[in-house]
């Protein structure tokens, strides 16, 4: 399978990026820089761009034209969470969170949706959170990029239909950081083996949505990174 990655350079991009370099995987991976990428697998090709930016996406685009006819798989992953009370945070802040987790993800599917239509069953999955199910003080506009994401997914579930696969990943508390009690958080290598799940079903079966959270995990309006 051709497979591209954005955010591919840690968390839970990282580790799907690992758990899917198999032999019959190629693998494109999309990180903010190149040089961000520590290591890499000799089936990957690595792309830096700035996926707050249009003409970077347009850019990574043709660059991954360049390099392939067809994908396959298409995992829109980057993110960022920026963690304040919403009169706390300024416009970069918004600004920062909707450009990436939720504008970046319907351009770059929108510059690749060429190449999807001509993969081998080709899916897309987006990772969205349960912060788009949720109410947790501090997350209101990730949260809203989340909730977007999620019913952009829903959306063009119909619209893509059937030639396309569209699966929406919502998982509570991912440890990205290096959680003091990683043992009451997912890890990213959980998502990585859910995402493997999920591309590899059958081309009868299509994963619409999945939830995932650690069954300590808390289910209140204070998550652990709230703010006070």
């Amino acid at each position: 399978m051709n497979i591209l990655i954005t955010g591919a350079s840690r968390g839970i991009g990282l580790a799907t990026a690992k758990q899917l370099d198999i032999p019959g995987n190629k693998l494109f991976l999309v990180a903010t820089s190149e040089k961000s990428f520590k290591d890499s697998s000799q089936r990957a090709t690595l792309f830096g761009a700035d996926l707050t930016k249009t003409r970077e996406i347009d850019r990574l685009a043709n660059e991954v034209l360049s390099q392939t006819d067809a994908l396959d798989v298409l995992i829109n992953n980057a993110g960022v969470m920026v963690m304040k009370k919403f009169e706390q945070m300024n416009i970069e802040d918004v600004n920062l969170m909707l450009d990436l987790n939720l504008r970046s993800h319907m351009l770059v599917t929108h510059s690749l949706l060429p190449l999807l239509r001509k993969g081998d069953k080709p899916q897309i999955v987006f990772m969205s959170s349960m912060a788009a199910k949720s109410s947790i003080v501090g997350e209101s506009i990730y949260a809203a990029t989340k909730s977007g994401i999620t019913n952009f997914a829903s959306v063009l579930r119909n619209e893509l239909g059937p030639e396309i696969r569209i699966t929406a990943v919502h998982a509570w508390g991912v440890d990205t950081w290096g959680a003091p009690r990683p043992d009451e958080f997912i890890q990213p290598k959980d998502v990585a083996e859910t995402m493997d799940f999920i591309i590899n079903r059958p081309a009868t079966v299509m994963v619409e949505s999945i939830d995932l959270s650690n069954p300590v995990q808390w289910r209140g309006s204070q998550a652990p990174w709230s703010p006070v």
